[in-house]
């Protein structure tokens, strides 16, 4: 966001852990429902935009793949260096 203006660089999924480390990550997302992936870029958009974030940063949901909803963990005022690109 420049503070105007504030877009998505879209999702990755993380799901795959050990020990609480990110072992495997896909972008974008696999097998994420349009719906579901449609929330959470606006639901990103939405929440830095309306704190006035300016900068890069990534925003870290959790996702029940059981229902589809999202919740909110933390904003990284960063993009994180494991990050597809």
């Amino acid at each position: 966001s420049d503070g105007e203006s504030t877009v998505h660089l879209h999702e990755r999924d993380c799901s795959v852990q050990r020990r609480f480390q990110k072992v495997i990550e896909i972008a974008p997302s696999v097998g994420l429902p349009d719906e579901c992936r449609l929330a959470l870029h606006d639901d990103a958009v939405r929440l830095t935009a309306a704190a006035g974030y300016r900068c890069a940063g990534t925003v870290e949901f959790l996702v029940d793949p059981q229902t589809w909803k999202h919740y909110f963990i933390e904003v990284n005022p960063r993009i994180q260096v494991e990050h597809t690109v």
